[in-house]
């Protein structure tokens, strides 16, 4: 079902939610409808150039969202040039002139405009902010606007310009950037827009430039193409995507590619199939600015896609396995990093065609938050419950101490140090990438199973995994982002890599020039 989700929340998450759940009754519905179909004609109007069909819905949205106060964080994916810039000047020009008189004549609905209607304009660096900031700017000192607002019904003028433009009815819209390095004042906002977001750091948008519109209740609306990395908008993307499949629910995403906008105009049309021709339909840039497809094999360790089809469904954790010898990794903890244990099993009777055994994790252990004599304790204790062939540990940091200590709480256990250096990390990350493409590794994923922290931990770990190449070494590490972490891929990338030696030699057969069998 579309809400199975919904399982997964907390009962204050629960809660908060229904508390969200407050639909207009059906008079007042009946008014924002009409009223959006008024506001987009006069958006219409403001602009000289009526909004294209694709554009339509997203600007109702905004405009809604605003009018019933619901604070939602709206995406939009559209392919460059196509006018998602254009679109939400218009709409923001529109929403500045009016609001604030349409709160006077509606106060119950629109009371908190009535001192104006307060946007941010939020961009990566402070380029990218000026550029949409001055696509509202000129909206709101066209002829059309300067007329619209001369009317006697509302005359207002323009009462300031630079890094803030104001109106006298209250209006205001402020260019800031969104630099992690930036020192953003306090400031408050009914609606803050971020545009090229897929560039946005997280921490900044959610730390310091969302609060901006917690008092309001604030909407919020991202714009932006795809990248090759997995980020705040990709994240917020997928949100919506999900929240927005239940009967009845609004939009929350809204997105156009390039053959979507060529139909609308032709002019379009033509300049994107010339660019086809000129750098390749299956060029990355084409693919990122046109198709809206998001590169993540290029950019993340592997996807979200690829991980599900690894996983097992029918399999729970297995607590304990002596059957056959299985293979340890210990990544140890690093200042606020976590100790983790991973447990896998090799398959040594089933290697494929090119000698590779085949993978599969058994279980993990997470010593978060553990003094290091605790932690010695619990990792003996849960190695006790598997026949080991070999423990590898990472011997930067305090690996070389744990590793010694290991050695002797488990002395009838191979502890192998392995290296911390490029190529020793290469070599791991290396043969980790090819167990998952050739699909020699699994893992539990039985429902109950992904009910457990651990997994979840594990799984978000993993998706957000990003490759970092060093000249011809190839690294994995988690984003750098206040709280993410690698140490589940750590750990197993160090189980994995103890196989690797003892992968089956293949034999290849040639004729030899210098021998003729006879018959």
């Amino acid at each position: 079902m579309a809400d199975d989700f919904l399982d997964d929340e907390t009962d204050g998450e629960k809660e908060a939610r229904a508390s969200l759940d407050d639909e207009l009754d059906e008079l007042s519905r009946e008014f924002v409808e009409d009223l959006l179909d008024r506001l987009l004609l006069v958006t219409d109007e403001l602009s000289g150039n009526p909004l294209y069909p694709y554009q339509r819905p997203f600007a109702r949205r905004i405009f809604e969202s605003l009018i019933t106060g619901d604070g939602a964080a709206l995406t939009a994916l559209f392919s460059r040039q196509s006018g998602k810039s254009e679109t939400v000047a218009n709409t923001v020009a529109t929403a500045m002139i009016l609001f604030p008189s349409l709160a006077i004549a509606y106060p119950d609905l629109l009371g908190k405009f009535r001192k104006g209607l307060w946007v941010g304009a939020f961009a990566p660096v402070e380029d990218q902010a000026e550029n949409l900031y001055s696509r509202i700017v000129s909206r709101l000192t066209s002829e059309q606007a300067v007329a619209l607002m001369s009317d006697p019904d509302l005359n207002i003028r323009i009462a300031g310009k630079g890094r803030t433009l104001s109106l006298s009815n209250g209006s205001l819209v402020r260019r800031q950037t969104a630099h992690p390095r930036a020192i953003i004042e306090g400031r408050t906002y009914h609606l803050i827009l971020m545009d090229e977001a897929q560039g946005v750091d997280a921490r900044m948008l959610f730390k310091s430039i969302s609060p901006m519109g917690a008092s309001t209740n604030a909407t919020l609306v991202l714009t932006g193409t795809p990248s090759y990395e997995k980020g705040a908008f990709y994240k917020l993307i997928q949100d919506n995507k999900r929240e927005q499949l239940g009967r009845g629910k609004k939009p929350l995403h809204f997105q156009a590619d390039w053959r979507e906008a060529a139909k609308a105009n032709p002019s379009y049309k033509k300049y994107v199939s010339k660019e086809m021709i000129r750098i390749g339909e299956d060029s990355d840039e084409f693919k990122l600015s046109y198709r809206l497809i998001w590169l993540l094999e290029q950019g993340m360790f592997t996807t979200e896609e690829r991980l599900e089809s690894l996983g097992d469904k029918s399999m729970k954790v297995e607590h304990t396995w002596h059957r056959t010898p299985v293979v340890i990794g210990i990544d140890p903890a690093r200042k606020q990093d976590s100790t983790i244990v991973t447990v896998v099993h090799v398959d040594w009777d089933r290697p494929d065609e090119n000698g590779i055994y085949p993978h599969r994790i058994l279980n993990w252990l997470d010593l978060t938050g553990q003094d290091w004599e605790r932690q010695y304790e619990r990792i003996t204790d849960f190695c006790a419950n598997y026949k080991i062939m070999k423990v590898g540990i990472d011997a930067g940091g305090l690996g070389d101490v744990v590793a010694s200590r290991l050695r002797v709480l488990m002395p009838h256990t191979e502890i192998e140090e392995l290296g911390s250096d490029r190529a020793s990390q290469s070599k791991r990350w290396k043969h980790l990438a090819n167990l998952m493409d050739r699909g020699l590794i699994t893992w539990p994923a039985h429902a109950k199973t992904r009910e457990t922290k651990l997994w979840r931990r594990f799984h978000q770990q993993m998706t957000s995994l990003e490759k970092v190449f060093a000249g011809p070494y190839l690294m994995a590490e988690a984003p750098k982002e206040p709280n993410a972490h690698d140490d589940f891929a750590d750990s197993l990338a160090m189980a994995c890599v103890l196989t690797l030696d003892y992968a089956v030699p293949t034999v290849q057969f040639s004729d030899n020039p210098f021998y003729r069998r006879r018959y």
